[in-house]
């Protein structure tokens, strides 16, 4: 699990933002942003809960980050197979946040 956040993914790919995220305070003084890092962390775990727990994030094909996440955001996350890979359609309250692509490999 990630150490940004302490949390699963519930099984639908939902996660809150809790603003007193210690990574918060650093990321941006005055303007709270959740880092892009954090958004595919929740996506990563999203893929992994409902295409298997022994995937490992080999390759991150693309990721359009379309605005912030804030604290308080709810994330929530589609995902899909896609070719090779999955994609993942990142979103909060206010509209999609993110899409990615990402490939996996199966854990040894």
């Amino acid at each position: 699990m990630s150490v940004i956040l302490a949390v699963d993914t519930p099984r639908d790919g939902g996660v809150h933002v809790d603003p007193d995220l210690p990574v918060l305070a650093g990321h941006y003084p005055g303007f709270p942003v959740f880092p892009g890092v954090g958004v595919l962390e929740v996506a990563d775990q999203a893929i992994r809960r409902k295409f298997g727990a022994d995937l490992v994030l080999s390759e991150i094909v693309s990721g359009r980050f379309l605005r912030p996440v804030l604290p308080g955001d709810t994330l929530t996350v589609r995902v899909a197979e896609q070719g090779e890979g999955f994609s993942a359609v990142v979103s909060t309250e206010r509209g999609e946040t993110a899409r990615l692509q990402v490939r996996y490999r199966a854990a040894t």
